[in-house]
């Protein structure tokens, strides 16, 4: 679909991101990072656009973000 965020370039990254994230039902920057093996803050912009795209929820107070979207059975 078009994404119209104007956020411009879209990270080559993120639809690998998507898939981590959506395999591990666990939207963790960590998580991100260690799979693609990228920094911080790439991957903090990664899960950040995600939430922008409404497929994880922002932080909780604790820290934790919740998946939005509903796990794929394959």
């Amino acid at each position: 679909g078009e994404g119209g965020a104007g956020s411009g370039e879209k990270d080559p990254l993120y639809d690998q991101a998507v898939e981590i994230v959506l395999k591990n039902r666990k939207a963790s920057i960590s998580l991100v990072q260690r799979h693609l093996k990228i920094g911080y803050n790439r991957a903090a912009r990664l899960v950040e656009d995600m939430e922008n795209a409404g497929l994880v929820s922002s932080m909780s107070t604790s820290g934790q973000r919740e998946i939005l979207v509903p796990a794929r059975n394959e």
